[in-house]
This record gives C-alpha cells, sequence and structure tokens, in this order.
C-alpha cells in the first residue's frame, strides 16, 4: 500500500494530517456542509478509499448523490461496486430519533470487517449530529471518546495493505452552544469551522504536540539518513579500493602462473630479431655486399622486435595498477591478445586451442584490460581442469557471438566437469577446489563483469566440460 497521506478534498487542510485522523466540521449552511462532503468523498474514492457517508437530516439521500454524480462521472460504477455507500443518519446511529451507542459501533465495525475483504487503500467516514437530542449529548461525547481509541487500536495494529481509517464529524452551530463546542474540540484531534465562506482551523493542544515531536522526528530522522549516507558512500569507495586492488593482485598473480610462457612469448620474437641481424650481418660482409638481403634480414628484424615489443606491451598492461578506463573496443581484438599470452602454457599442456568469433559484432564499452583478466583467468581454470584428463582429450573453445542487447563470450573445456557440490559456490569469494587455490578469481571474475553491466554464468555440459559465458551491454544500453 501506498504510505503517502491522501488528500482530504478539503482545500484549507489539504492532505489529510495521518491516517487515523478524527477531525470534526462546524457549518453554517446547508450549502457549505453539502460542498464539504462531496469534495471530502471525491477525493476518497479517487483514491481507492471505501467511502461511508452518514447523511445529515438537512438533505435526503438521494439529494446527496445527486451532488456527488455533478463531480465524479462514473459515481454510478462506485455505488455498484459498493465503494461508496449513503446511509440516512437516523438509520445508522439509532431508531425512532434515539442514539443507540451499541448499534452505531455495530455498523461501524461491520463496514470495517466489509471494506477490509475488499483490500481498499483506506476508509474514510462522514457523520453529521442534526438529529442528536439534548438528552443524548453526553453519551454522543462519551460515544466519540471511544471512537478515538478505536481509530487508534485499530490504525496501530493494522497490518500492511489492510485499511487505514479517517473520520469527519460535522456539527451545525445553529444547534451548538459554548459547552457543545468545546466538548467537541476535547473529542476532535483538530476542528475546522466554514462561516460566511471562510474557513478556520483549531488545533488542539494535542495535535499541536503530535506535530512538534513529528517534526523533531523528521529532522532527526534526516540527519540520520545524511550520515547513514556519508557512511555508505565512505563504504562504497573503500568497497571498490579492495575491489580493485583484489583485482590487480590476481591479475600479477594470473601472470606470475604463467611467467614460462610469457618468458617463451618474448623471448621467441627477440631470437627471430635477432637472426635476422645476423643474417644481415653475413650478407654485408659478402663480397659485394648483398644490400637486398640485408635489407630483408634487417626488415625481418624489425617485424620481430615490434612484436616483442607488443608482447610486452600487453604485460605491462594487464599488470599494471590503474583506475578503472571507460573505453569503446572490439571484444575480437580483444580475445586473440589473451589467447597470445597463454599459447605456450596450451601447448606445454597439450590442449588444443580453437576461436570461433563471430565477425561484425558491435564495440562494447568498458575496461579492457579487466575484461581480458576475465577471459585469462577462464582460459587458465579450464587449463588446469584439462590437466587431469587424456592429452588426447584436451579440447579449449573460445567464442564470441551475438547477445540479446550486447555481446556473448564463451570458455569451453573438455575437463572432468563441475560437481553438484561446486556449482551453486563456484562464483562465492574465497570458495575453491584447488589445493593451492585462493578462491578469488571468479568472484573477481563476477565483480568485473557485473560493474561492466553483464552477467557471468556457469553450465555443465553432456559429457565432459563446462562452459563460462559471460554477456556485456553495448554503450547505452
Amino acid at each position: 500500500m501506498a504510505t503517502e497521506m491522501p488528500k482530504t478534498g478539503i482545500d484549507v487542510i489539504g492532505d489529510m494530517a495521518a491516517w487515523g485522523t478524527h477531525f470534526c466540521l462546524f457549518y453554517e449552511t446547508k450549502e457549505d456542509l453539502l460542498d464539504t462532503l462531496v469534495s471530502y468523498c471525491k477525493s476518497g474514492l479517487e483514491n481507492g478509499e471505501y467511502c461511508l457517508w452518514v447523511v445529515a437530516d438537512y438533505f435526503t439521500v438521494d439529494e446527496a448523490r445527486d451532488a456527488l454524480r455533478e463531480v465524479v462521472p462514473d459515481l454510478d460504477r462506485h455505488l455498484a461496486d459498493s465503494n461508496l455507500e449513503l446511509v440516512p443518519t437516523r438509520d445508522w446511529f439509532g431508531r425512532g430519533g434515539m442514539f443507540e451507542h451499541q448499534r452505531a459501533r455495530d455498523n461501524w465495525f461491520e463496514r470495517l470487517d466489509r471494506a477490509g475483504a475488499r483490500r481498499y487503500r483506506g476508509v474514510r467516514a462522514t457523520g453529521d449530529t442534526t438529529w442528536l437530542a439534548k438528552k443524548d449529548w453526553n453519551h454522543w461525547c462519551d460515544f466519540e471518546d471511544g471512537m478515538n481509541e478505536v481509530f487508534r487500536g485499530l490504525v496501530s495494529s493494522l497490518p500492511i495493505g489492510n485499511q487505514r481509517l479517517a473520520m469527519l464529524c460535522t456539527y451545525p452551530l445553529a444547534g451548538c452552544g459554548a459547552p457543545q463546542i468545546l466538548d467537541v474540540v476535547r473529542t476532535h484531534q483538530f476542528v475546522l469551522a466554514r462561516r460566511y465562506g471562510n474557513w478556520d482551523v483549531v488545533e488542539t493542544a494535542g495535535l499541536k504536540q503530535a506535530k512538534a515531536e513529528i517534526a523533531r522526528l523528521n529532522e532527526e530522522l534526516e540527519q540520520r539518513v545524511v550520515e547513514r549516507t556519508s557512511e555508505l558512500m565512505r563504504a562504497s569507495e573503500a568497497l571498490r579500493e579492495v575491489q580493485a586492488e583484489l583485482a590487480h593482485i590476481n591479475r600479477v598473480t594470473a601472470m606470475g602462473q604463467l611467467a614460462a610462457s610469457i618468458t617463451h612469448e618474448v623471448m621467441q620474437p627477440i631470437a627471430a630479431g635477432i637472426n635476422g641481424a645476423q643474417a644481415a650481418l653475413r650478407w654485408l660482409s659478402a663480397e659485394p655486399p648483398n644490400l637486398a638481403e640485408v635489407r630483408e634480414a634487417l626488415g625481418y628484424a624489425v617485424n620481430e622486435g615490434n612484436r616483442a615489443i607488443d608482447v610486452i606491451g600487453r604485460i605491462r598492461a594487464l599488470i599494471k595498477k590503474a583506475p578503472p578506463r571507460k573505453d569503446v573496443f572490439d571484444i575480437n581484438e580483444a580475445i586473440p591478445e589473451v589467447v597470445g599470452l597463454t599459447r605456450s602454457e596450451t601447448i606445454k599442456n597439450s590442449v588444443s586451442v580453437q576461436t570461433q568469433l563471430t565477425e561484425g559484432l558491435p564495440r562494447i564499452q568498458g575496461d579492457k584490460v579487466q575484461l581480458q583478466q576475465v577471459i585469462l583467468n577462464l582460459i587458465i581454470n579450464a587449463v588446469e581442469a584439462m590437466s587431469s584428463v587424456g592429452e588426447g582429450s584436451r579440447q579449449l573453445h573460445i567464442s564470441s557471438g551475438k547477445d540479446v542487447g550486447g555481446v556473448l563470450v564463451a570458455v569451453r573445456d573438455s575437463g572432468p566437469g563441475l560437481s553438484p557440490a561446486s556449482f551453486e559456490r563456484l562464483f562465492d569469494a574465497f570458495y575453491t577446489t584447488k589445493a593451492e587455490g585462493m578462491g578469488m578469481g571468479l568472484s573477481i571474475c563476477r565483480s568485473i563483469v557485473e560493474s561492466h553491466g553483464g552477467r557471468i554464468w556457469a553450465s555443465r555440459d553432456f559429457g565432459q566440460g563446462a562452459t563460462f559465458q559471460f554477456t556485456m551491454p553495448l554503450p547505452g544500453a
């Protein structure tokens, strides 16, 4: 249920002070009363409430209905659905002009039960005292006192989603002397008076005190919200720093695992470049020097030197500790760079690597180094998983493709697969099935992917193997 206070429909007070409000109106003319109650009930119907109008003796139920119909076009629907009930005063509070305290309570609780079963957003009611004889006045005041207790009890004990209550009692000024007015003020939270077309609002001391207490509590709550928000922002920033530090440590650890492979990847182009340079020297020593061969050999050496520089650059980018970036890049360019860094590791472990990269994929936005770290972790995990199976069965398949609103990357291995016991906890921090693992790799992968607005998950393949997939949204998606 919405927690905001609905409008009363009475301009001078605007929104209802609170559910459980029990207030009253002193009026001079029949027209003042009718205008006020029509607006009051109209506002309740518009707010999805059950409305009960106990109609004063000044006019008939038909007159009240006709006045409402002028401002509520679909009034007949509300009447048919029993969202609105119009009841003559004398039928509600008693019989034969006598006030019957128990009858009035029973009628009230019966309507509350009915409204509660219909799950209205609230209940608002109004009743008048034009019928009340002077001999019943004290009994009426006792009834009003009792209704205050009923309202407070019902509102404080209502479960979320049940009806909420508001009651407007109306009194003709002509029929009230000073003692009666004082009694009415005492038994209501606040008083409205409409005289000569003008409004007056009189608040009781209790209501003023309650408003002051609410204002104090609101100020205290706002201060707590500000303090709590600041604490959460500091905690969030600290968490981001810790996650970035863990991601960096994880990258350095992964590069350490690949030290032999990285050495090979760097040494291979360097050795090839040296061989090219040595060949160029030999061609220069010839008589006469073969400049065409020298030029070709030196060109070869330069190309291999640049390849070594590229490898070192990729390694430095992965190891470097730097704040996250938001670049637009092609995932099909990022994947082969990681595959290249792990080539020697896969060869050493007799793993056959296949890539299937869908052409024409849209570019994605994010930190390229962090997303390459995800791919690197998944490849290392796959190679380690396949170390226990026969060499001829070690297949690693890396693919990219389109996904709804983005791109999809999948890493599938032919290892022993995922056990049901570990499947549900794969991405939990510090959970690992490795004897020497920290259990942070997949948890960091999930943090990186989700921070980019993506999703990562694992699936058990039929037969041997497991597949890890993650999605990345397109820029602006």
